[in-house]
């Protein structure tokens, strides 16, 4: 995925169909933090 920038900096974004996750790496894997419809993904 992309990183995202200015108060979501440090993580980072993948789209799945029509969605948009948004997650963080941590030494143990991945952390999902949030999976929003991409109309809705960053409000």
């Amino acid at each position: 995925g992309e990183p995202l920038k200015g108060d979501l900096a440090g993580l980072f974004k993948l789209r799945v169909f029509n969605y948009r996750v948004v997650y963080a790496k941590t030494k143990e894997g991945v952390l999902v933090l949030r999976i929003r419809h991409r109309k809705n993904a960053y409000r």
